[in-house]
């Protein structure tokens, strides 16, 4: 073969790549697809090579005297020789012509070589015998360099040395094929066979009528092919294979030739003794997929008796729950139960187990899922198709608004199992395991077609199903009854959908349909995603605390954390283990972020130990991992508004046995978990609504002593726009005041829990008539402070923290008061934008300006500074502060209007106050609800404690703030 051929085969192949699967699936996968191969069998090597197949046996069902060997010349008895390419994977070697890539298929499995010798040949060519277990041979004369030949042969002579074990159980398996048993019993005129298991039409009978001298026949084409071409894993694959497929299957034959066709037989081979292994080490294990099984187990084709049996539901029961094992992602699906009723009529449960598993992986992928995606996306696929082939139909149909996936949905999803009689099903299963998933829209199209003068007629659903229904009813009825010719009333109409469906729609190739859902994948994906979500969102838990746009956002970032999960596809767990919810927490709190290992080696180790805490009391079912609805929960109770449930539910935390008190080593850990939530502010990260009221006043406070004289002579002032921060003081100041928050919390929590009774208690105050020495009061002394010091870690001394000392810690403390009523809650992002501004590092400036551009706030602390010196300075004459009004003051905004995000408040935050004179009320938008009672009780500091109509800044006009005076 020439260069430019061999070059003109790679790119052909990879055109068909290209084509078919949008570059989105390698090589060695898309071999795999097309050959049925288990897993694992990549491709090691690939050449150009002529192969020709010579059978042991003779057209006269005669043993030949003599094979061909190595010393006979490699064209001596041999009929035919194919060129075309030859792939080498580690267990098996696959080769397929190139004239129309149907005349040679041979799929060899490596475990049936039994000797491979090289042929004696000219100095160009290089050839290779492989003697079959069967005595048959393959001739491989390789095209190519040499050099590249002798890889090929160390490659296979490593593979064959390797696959000696599974070579040694080659006879266990072939007694499993009856096309195995049916040669040995004929022409090797072997006694005492015994045919293997089949399935349950042995012993139940098979679908339909049978013809006992038509079967006859089909078997014995079978029996002269398997003579010539080899059987079972050493099959070649001639256009007369297909033929004898498409004129119908001998029922005694039918399983194994699904279980080649299928690929099924080459899994079983790599992986004997699986099926019972799983049965066996999940017996009297229950499960949802197990329960929904038996729901349905005596709804599998009740028309067929041996599942109005005990027999034939145990089998059914066996490989459902098998499956629901192997693969938990799918369990157990709608319509699974249909099509493995039908397999197990013709194959043994282990062949039907693996078919069925390829079914699933291969041939119709996602159409048992948990959100039947494959389904979904082929009805799109037939809906496009039947607007390209059948537009005329296709009008009419949209224009009566008729749902073409009432009718169509069940043939995909059932594989026509449901839909027409059980022995015409099975026709359509045989062209099926032999063609693909294409042959399931030949025959939907053909069935549209052949009834697309009735289909015009039907106004509605209704009566477009009633046409359909019909016609599968009447499918072994003659298609032209009155005519005079014998052959034309012997034409069903199921001979003539199988024509139609293979003849006028052969135009649907693999490529096409691989191409549409290309096209439509991305839109059905969304919409299920979409489904999923509302539906997931409609069933979440009760929450007290999350708006809809916070679970939206929650549902979102959950996903998006476990990377394993398809929404679309229902593949993988949709739980969180604690890997994942470290990084889910990540994402949303900002005390659950990592910190440089160098800066604080310990906060990484406090981090993991306080979200094992909240793992653990969010896992409610103890699965050792989280579920949406149990994220949700555990969120809201964080989000609580209540001060006192805030508390509480912090406390619960460490209180493992739910008594309502923490010894000694759990408070300890509760104040490490007040650490590390601490610690945004300690590091100055995050500024607090306390540093925030500083900053405040100190501007506030600069304005007044620095503008003074310009507001009492030009009644107005401008706020500056530079106004230098010193963002150190600040961030040291915060650092110092949560350090002495948690110092005073921990001598508190020792201070005031209460002491256990001591069973050797230290006798402080001495009661006895002797005189007490210096040295020994000194003695006391000391011992006594020495107690007093340690006794947070003193053994003897054994402390707990009840919940009502708790709390009285907590509110006696303003900074950990502030951090349980908001701080801790303005650090959880579940808002639309959470995790989306990454600048919050700058918060101390950007909280600066905000005040500036918003200075409603600063401005009525100046004009309070303001009052204050004009009360001390001014005499009685000035009008009382009742009477004043504000002028058209106003303060304009600028670009740093998102000042919520550096200081953890919203344009919300507003209490309304009453004027104690002019019982006005009014609306003070800097008044936090937290710090309200703190407000009132220093003002006093501040300015007069009565709040004048003056102070209140109108809406936001211009740069400057007037007063009237």
């Amino acid at each position: 073969m020439s260069f430019f051929s061999t070059l003109r085969q790679k790119a052909t192949f990879i055109d068909k790549i290209s084509e078919s699967f949008g570059n989105t699936i390698t090589r060695d996968e898309k071999f795999k697809l097309e050959y049925k191969l288990p897993p694992g069998e990549n491709i090691q090597d690939d050449t150009n090579a002529d192969v020709s197949f010579v059978s042991i046996y003779d057209s006269n069902n005669k043993k030949k005297q003599s094979i061909i060997t190595a010393k006979q010349s490699n064209q001596e008895k041999v009929a035919y020789v194919f060129s075309g390419r030859l792939y080498m994977t580690p267990h098996f070697l696959v080769f397929k012509d190139s004239f129309d890539q149907k005349s040679c298929e041979l799929i060899l499995n490596i475990s049936t070589i039994k000797k491979v010798e090289r042929s004696p040949s000219a100095a160009y060519a290089f050839a290779l015998m492989i003697t079959l277990y069967s005595g048959s041979q393959v001739i491989i004369q390789f095209v190519g360099l040499r050099y590249r030949s002798e890889q090929f042969c160390e490659q296979l002579k490593k593979n064959l040395r390797e696959n000696m074990p599974k070579a040694k159980e080659l006879s266990s398996f072939l007694s499993t094929c009856y096309s195995e048993f049916i040669i040995n019993k004929n022409m090797l005129r072997m006694t005492n066979l015994h045919p293997p298991k089949a399935g349950l039409g042995q012993s139940f009978k098979y679908p339909g009528a049978v013809d006992a001298a038509k079967e006859k026949r089909k078997l014995r084409l079978w029996f002269d092919y398997f003579k010539m071409n080899g059987q079972n894993l050493a099959i070649m694959k001639s256009p007369l294979f297909h033929k004898l497929v498409r004129i119908g299957l001998p029922n005694r034959m039918r399983g194994e030739i699904w279980d080649l066709c299928s690929g099924a037989m080459y899994l079983r081979h790599a992986n004997e003794g699986v099926y019972e292994k799983i049965l066996k080490d999940n017996e009297g294990k229950i499960s949802q997929a197990i329960e929904e099984i038996e729901k349905d187990l005596k709804r599998s084709l009740p028309e067929y008796s041996a599942y109005q049996t005990e027999e034939g539901i145990q089998r059914l029961r066996n490989v459902l729950t098998a499956y629901s094992w192997k693969n938990p992602d799918v369990g157990y699906c709608q319509a699974m139960n249909i099509v493995c009723a039908a397999l197990l009529i013709y194959l043994s449960e282990e062949q039907a187990f693996w078919c069925l598993c390829n079914i699933c992986d291969i041939y119709v992928p996602g159409y048992y899922s948990k959100t039947m995606y494959g389904t979904l996306l082929d009805q799109k696929v037939f809906e496009s198709f039947v607007e390209e082939k059948l537009p005329v139909l296709w009008d009419y149909i949209v224009k009566h608004d008729i749902q073409l996936s009432i009718v169509s949905l069940p043939w995909f999803l059932s594989l026509f199992y449901t839909s027409i009689p059980l022995e015409y099903a099975i026709r359509i299963m045989d062209l099926f395991f032999m063609n693909g998933a294409k042959a399931l829209f030949q025959v939907a199209l053909a069935v549209l077609k052949i009834n697309a003068d009735d289909i015009l007629q039907a106004d509605d659903d209704g009566m477009f199903i009633a046409i359909i229904k019909n016609y599968f009813r009447t499918l072994d009825q003659s298609v032209h009854p009155d005519a005079p010719d014998i052959k034309y009333r012997q034409i069903t109409k199921f001979q003539e959908l199988l024509v139609t469906a293979f003849k006028e729609f052969s135009v649907i190739t693999d490529s096409s349909i691989l191409q549409e859902r290309n096209r439509y994948k991305k839109d059905i994906f969304q919409n299920i995603e979409i489904f999923v979500k509302k539906t997931q969102l409609r069933h979440l838990p009760k929450v007290f605390h999350l708006t809809d746009d916070n679970l939206s956002n929650i549902y979102d970032i959950y996903y998006q954390s476990i990377e394993t999960h398809k929404i679309s596809m229902g593949t993988g767990s949709s739980n969180m283990t604690f890997e994942v919810f470290v990084q889910f927490m990540t994402k949303l709190c900002e005390w659950a972020k990592p910190i440089n290992e160098e800066t604080n080696p310990a906060f990484n180790k406090q981090r993991s130990s306080f979200l094992r805490i909240l793992f653990n009391n969010w896992d409610i079912a103890k699965l050792n991992e989280l579920s949406l609805n149990d994220i949700v929960s555990g969120l809201d109770k964080l989000l609580t508004h209540d001060l006192l449930e805030s508390i509480n539910y912090f406390f619960s935390l460490y209180d493992n046995d739910d008594d309502g008190e923490l010894q000694r080593e759990e408070v300890l850990q509760l104040s490490e978990g007040l650490l590390l939530l601490t610690e945004p502010w300690k590091s100055g990260r995050l500024i607090d609504a306390l540093t925030k009221r500083q900053l405040e006043d100190d501007i506030a406070e600069r304005i007044a002593q620095d503008k003074l004289q310009q507001i009492e002579e030009e009644q107005k002032i401008e706020l500056p726009k530079n106004y230098e921060v010193d963002e150190e003081k600040y961030k040291n100041e915060q650092s110092e005041r949560y350090l002495l928050a948690a110092s005073n919390f921990l001598q508190r929590s020792f201070e005031y829990a209460t002491t256990l009774a001591l069973a050797d208690e230290v006798n402080l105050i001495d009661l006895s008539d002797e005189e007490e020495t210096a040295e020994s009061k000194q003695a006391k002394e000391k011992k006594f402070a020495s107690l007093k010091a340690n006794a947070a870690l003193d053994p003897t001394h054994p402390k707990i923290l009840d919940l009502a000392n708790f709390r009285m810690i907590i509110l006696a403390d303003e900074t950990y008061e502030l951090f349980f009523a908001r701080t801790l809650r303005s650090s959880i992002y579940v808002d639309k934008n959470f995790g989306a501004n990454n600048d919050r590092g700058k918060a101390l400036r950007g909280m600066f300006d905000g005040i500036i551009a918003d200075g409603r706030r600063v401005a009525q602390q100046v004009r309070r500074r303001v009052d204050s010196v004009a009360t001390k300075s001014t005499t009685n004459s000035i009008e009382s502060p009742d009477n004043l009004t504000p002028d058209n003051s106003t303060l304009v905004g600028s670009k740093y209007d998102d000042i919520d995000d550096f200081t953890n408040e919203g344009a919300d935050d507003e209490d309304e106050f009453v004027d104690e004179e002019s019982n006005a009320l009014l609306k003070n938008p800097w008044v936090d609800e937290e710090l309200e009672d703190q407000e009132s009780t220093s003002e006093t500091l501040n300015g007069p404690k009565k709040r004048p109509v003056s102070m209140i800044v109108p809406h936001q006009e211009n740069d400057l703030i007037e007063f009237e005076t």
